[in-house]
C-alpha cells in the first residue's frame, strides 16, 4: 500500500514542489496549483493530470481508479485506491499530475537537464 511518505518522496522529488495542506490534509503543489492530496481516511489520493488521461485510466481499470468532478461539471483529477495502485505507476501518475500542474518553463528546465 502507498502511504503519505511514499507520496511525499514521489512529489518532493520533482522540481518547486511543496507540501501544503490542502482542506487540512496533506496536499503537494507546483507553483501554488494543487497536483496532488491525500483524502480522509489516507486510503485515496487525487492526482491532478488531465482529464483525457484520467479518463482512460478510470475506464480501463475501474476497481483502482474513479474521475472525481466537482458538482458535475467541473473536472478535479483521478481518484486512486492506494492499496491497489502499483509503487512505479503512482510515481508516473505524480510525475503526470506535476506536468500537468507547473509552469511551461519549469517543465522545460526539468526535461533539459
Amino acid at each position: 500500500m502507498i502511504r503519505l511518505a511514499d507520496l511525499r518522496s514521489y512529489a518532493m522529488a520533482l522540481p518547486e514542489v511543496v507540501e501544503k495542506p490542502h482542506f487540512r490534509l496533506p496536499g503537494f503543489r507546483v507553483a501554488d496549483k494543487l497536483l496532488a492530496h491525500l483524502e480522509r481516511g489516507d486510503a485515496h489520493a487525487i492526482v491532478c493530470v488531465g482529464q483525457a488521461e484520467a479518463s482512460t485510466v478510470a475506464e480501463d481499470q475501474p476497481d483502482i481508479y474513479e474521475e472525481v468532478w466537482r458538482n458535475g461539471r467541473i473536472f478535479v483529477g483521478l481518484r486512486v485506491d492506494l492499496s491497489k495502485v502499483t509503487e512505479e505507476r503512482m510515481r508516473e501518475l505524480i510525475e503526470h499530475a506535476w506536468r500537468n500542474r507547473a509552469p511551461k518553463r519549469l517543465v522545460a528546465a526539468h526535461d533539459n537537464r
